[in-house]
């Protein structure tokens, strides 16, 4: 933990390890979510991948890597930056459809590990990368249009995590009736403005 000496009044020194640990974790999670097979992770594998999903930045990098048809290394994955403009078209369902087996296997892996998380683990410094790690099996299933799971997943992140920003996206998602449009074609500014509407 942080030494009291290097903690700022309003506690956000703290967030950084968790988000270090996030952005040194991404390749292997990443492999973990991917890797052949449609059985769950190693234990190893689940500690990546609640670790990697302990930032939501980390999280919005796995979702373009997911649904990539040209399915990249995981070693090439890094973390989503804002100030390289908006969301990842694939957040919002928006792009080439995905590998239905492979956003499968992911979600089930993430639920897997918050399952190896709540059985061995609890810490509340972890909670969030539990949560983070079922709110992104949360948004497989949407993807996937299993509107059941992505609730059930959803609703049980934010028990883990109150806050957890993209379980609350996928739960309002579903609760206001949004599915994915997955097109065979580029995602345009048009594909955006309608989506929005």
């Amino acid at each position: 933990m942080i030494p009291s000496t290097a903690r700022s009044p309003d506690q956000t020194a703290v967030r950084f390890p968790r988000e270090i640990a996030a952005a040194v974790t991404l390749p292997a999670a990443a492999a973990s979510l991917v890797a052949p097979g449609a059985g769950p992770c190693t234990r190893t594998g689940a500690i990546a991948i609640v670790t990697a999903c302990g930032a939501l930045a980390t999280r919005l990098a796995l979702v373009p890597f997911l649904v990539a048809r040209d399915l990249p290394d995981p070693r090439s994955v890094r973390g989503f930056d804002p100030s390289d403009g908006p969301v990842p078209p694939a957040l919002l369902g928006l792009g080439p459809g995905p590998d239905r087996d492979r956003v499968r296997t992911a979600g089930d892996r993430c639920a897997e590990a918050w399952r190896v998380w709540r059985a061995e683990d609890r810490l509340g410094d972890s909670a969030a990368g539990a949560a983070g790690a079922l709110a992104l099996g949360a948004w497989c299933a949407w993807a996937l249009g299993s509107s059941a799971r992505a609730e059930t997943r959803a609703r049980y992140a934010l028990e883990t995590c109150a806050d957890d920003p993209l379980a609350g996206l996928v739960l309002r998602s579903v609760l206001a009736g949004s599915s994915p449009t997955w097109s065979d074609g580029p995602v345009t500014g048009a594909d955006r403005d309608r989506r929005r509407s």
